[in-house]
C-alpha cells in the first residue's frame, strides 16, 4: 500500500468565540439546552434487552428516528466519560436521480447526565459556501457516511470533531462551533483532512477512510487508527482490509504527514476500532518485572459485523493476534469509541476475564438497522490473552 498521506487543506480563518460567545454557541450551549427539558427524549434499554453477549445498558432513540429508513446511524464518539455522547448518521438518497438532492450528515449529542431519561438533539453538519453561492446560502449539505467520529484537543481550537469521509480522508469540526439556526442545530466544518488523489491509488485500490478513533499507543503516544470496511472474499487490489495509524500533532492535535504504521490483512466487515490501556493488576507473571506493579499494554478493540439478522463480532488483541468473541455485539454493529472516566479508576459497568467484574474498560458502540437500533456500553473482558493468527 502506498503512503497514506493527509494534507490540511487550508480554509478562511475564523475568530473563535470569546468566552461570552461560548455561552450562547457551543457544545455547552446545546447540553444546557437538552438538560432544561429541550431536544427529543430517549429510551434507556436494560442490557437483557440489547442483543448481544457484552452489550450493558444503553438506550434507543425515539420511534420516529429508531424505525427511518432515510436516516443511518454510524459513528460514535463519547464524551466525558460516557456522559455525553456523539453519534453520527447518513442520509439515503431517495426518490428519481433527477430529484435527489445533496445526501446529507448529522450527528445527534446524547446527554446521560441521567441516564434513566436520556434526551438528545440533532446537529446538522454543514460546509460553508464560497461567494458568489454564499450570497444566496451561506451553508451546504455535507455528504458523508459519517462512519467514524473521533474527538481530540487542539490547544488553540479545543476540542475538534473528526469525521470519516470515505475515499478523501477526514472532516475536522469544532465543537465550539455548534449553534442554533432558524432550521435547528448546525455546525459548520472547519477544514478538511485530505488524502492527495494520487498519492494513495485509484479505485479499490484507495484507502477508504470507513471509521475511526483515537488512543494510545505504546511508545507511540496520542495517534490516529482508521480502518476500512470490505466484505469476506473481496479479491480486488485493496481488497483486504487495513488498518492505518497516524500520529497526533500536539501543536494542533490533528493527525498529518504519513502513517506511522499501515497493518494490511485484517478482519473482514471491521466497523469500528479502539485502543485500550489493558492493566493486569499486581502478582501477574512476567519477565525483569516487579511483581507488585501493574502491567500497562495497548489492546486493539475492532468490531466487525454480521449481517442484519446475526449478532456482530468483538476482535481483541493486536494486528495479526485477535481473539474473537462471537455473537458479543447487536446485529448491525457500528463503530466503537472509549468511555474515558473523567474521575475515579473506573465509569460504568465493568467486566472481568469471563464476565462482569471490577476495573474492566468500557466501550460504546450503536447498530444501525431500523427497528433495532440501540446505543450501548460494551463490556470489555480483562485479561485475554491473544494468540496470534494462523
Amino acid at each position: 500500500m502506498r503512503p497514506v498521506r493527509l494534507h490540511l487543506r487550508p480554509t478562511r480563518a475564523r475568530r473563535l468565540p470569546t468566552d461570552a460567545e461560548r455561552d450562547l454557541t457551543g457544545l455547552g450551549a446545546l447540553l444546557a439546552h437538552l438538560r432544561r427539558g429541550g431536544g427529543t427524549p430517549a429510551r434507556a434499554v436494560a442490557a437483557g434487552d440489547i442483543p448481544g453477549d457484552l452489550t450493558g445498558d444503553g438506550l434507543t432513540w425515539d420511534d420516529d428516528d429508531a424505525r427511518d429508513r432515510t436516516w443511518w446511524p454510524q459513528g460514535v464518539a463519547a464524551l466525558d466519560g460516557g456522559r455525553v455522547l456523539l453519534v453520527g448518521w447518513y442520509e439515503k438518497s431517495t426518490g428519481p436521480w433527477w430529484r435527489r438532492r445533496v445526501p446529507r450528515s448529522r450527528v445527534s449529542v446524547v446527554d446521560r447526565s441521567d441516564p434513566d431519561h436520556p434526551r438528545y438533539a440533532h446537529v446538522e453538519l454543514a460546509v460553508r459556501h464560497r461567494r458568489p453561492v454564499a450570497w444566496l446560502r451561506p451553508l451546504g449539505a455535507v455528504p458523508v457516511h459519517a462512519g467514524g467520529l473521533a474527538v481530540v484537543t487542539s490547544p488553540v481550537e479545543g476540542r475538534l470533531l473528526l469525521v470519516a469521509d470515505t475515499l478523501f480522508g477526514l472532516r475536522v469540526f469544532a465543537l465550539d462551533d455548534v449553534h442554533r439556526a432558524p432550521s435547528g442545530w448546525v455546525l459548520p466544518q472547519r477544514r478538511a483532512l485530505r488524502v492527495p488523489l494520487l498519492r494513495a491509488g485509484l479505485g479499490a485500490a484507495r484507502f477508504r477512510f470507513s471509521f475511526t478513533g483515537t488512543g494510545d499507543l505504546d511508545g507511540l503516544g496520542p495517534v490516529l487508527v482508521s480502518g476500512e470496511y470490505r466484505r469476506a472474499g473481496d479479491r480486488r487490489p485493496g481488497g483486504a482490509p487495513r488498518l492505518v495509524v497516524h500520529r497526533l500533532d500536539p501543536v494542533t492535535g490533528l493527525p498529518l504527514g504519513d502513517p506511522l504504521a499501515v497493518h494490511p490483512d485484517q478482519p473482514p466487515r471491521m466497523q469500528g476500532v479502539a485502543l485500550l490501556s489493558d492493566v493486569r493488576g499486581p502478582g501477574h507473571e512476567r519477565q525483569g518485572k516487579d511483581k507488585d506493579d501493574d502491567v500497562r499494554s495497548t489492546v486493539w478493540v475492532v468490531s466487525a459485523s454480521a449481517g442484519h439478522d446475526r449478532c456482530g463480532d468483538l476482535h481483541m488483541g493486536s494486528p495479526g493476534a485477535w481473539t474473537t468473541h462471537r455473537g458479543a455485539l447487536p446485529p448491525g454493529c457500528e463503530d466503537l469509541d472509549p468511555a474515558v472516566p473523567t474521575a475515579g479508576p473506573t465509569a460504568g459497568p465493568t467486566a472481568g476475564p469471563t464476565g462482569p467484574g471490577e476495573n474492566a474498560p468500557q466501550l460504546w458502540g450503536a447498530s444501525e438497522h431500523p427497528g433495532h437500533r440501540w446505543v450501548f456500553p460494551v463490556i470489555v473482558p480483562r485479561g485475554q490473552q491473544v494468540t496470534p493468527r494462523s
